[in-house]
């Protein structure tokens, strides 16, 4: 068998494993973006009422390359994976912001923009099924390292095992689980930015119109 085959199987027997977990964060995600848009109506209003008149296209910000979308969403997903050691809090961190922030950022458009809030929604569609994604994924492999290590100090204790290379071998496997998940992440990532970077915002301008 092929390393790729190997790879795959083991990929599916993870997903498999912790489609709980998966769903239960994809949940957590999608409740935290829904209830940001809902909830920040009034205050994005407000806060708007408070900016001095502008026009969108004076920013000095230009295109964001897909090799600079990728390393920003990779490092960060990196940065979360390692600090999930401390009790999985980050991750679950993590994901909590992301779905506020990008809710709250669907109403900033709902509000500025006609069309806005359907406008955000297309343009995100296309990235954000592999981004998104890769950011639960990414959570999900942050709990699993906690958990790796939760129950690798309980078996190094325990006296039914020898050592901590006994410890490490009865509990290897969930360690692995979110190595495979992060490198899955990282190939959603891949993905994701070459659309955010060039397709996402000419198709919202292709459905929605200009």
């Amino acid at each position: 068998m092929s390393i790729l085959a190997k790879l795959k199987d083991l990929l599916v027997e993870t997903l498999k494993e912790n489609k709980k977990l998966i769903i239960g964060l994809y949940l957590l995600f999608i409740i935290c973006f829904i209830a940001a848009w809902i909830m920040s109506g009034t205050a994005v209003e407000s806060a708007i009422g408070n900016f001095p008149a502008s026009n969108a296209t004076d920013s000095d910000m230009g295109p964001v390359g897909a090799a600079d979308l990728f390393i920003q969403n990779e490092w960060g997903g990196i940065v979360t994976y390692i600090a999930s050691v401390f009790f999985a809090i980050p991750a679950l961190l993590v994901l909590i912001y992301n779905g506020v922030n990008l809710g709250a950022s669907g109403q900033l458009f709902n509000q500025i923009i006609p069309n806005g809030g359907f406008r955000y929604i297309v343009y995100l569609i296309p990235h954000g099924i592999f981004e998104i994604t890769a950011t639960v994924l990414q959570s999900v492999a942050g709990v699993l390292l906690f958990l790796f290590i939760w129950r690798f100090v309980k078996a190094w204790r325990s006296s039914q095992t020898q050592g901590a290379s006994d410890a490490f071998d009865k509990t290897k496997k969930v360690l692995i689980q979110s190595i495979v998940l992060m490198i899955f992440a990282t190939i959603l990532l891949l993905i994701a930015a070459p659309i955010e970077a060039y397709i996402s915002v000419p198709f919202s301008d292709f459905i929605v119109g200009t």
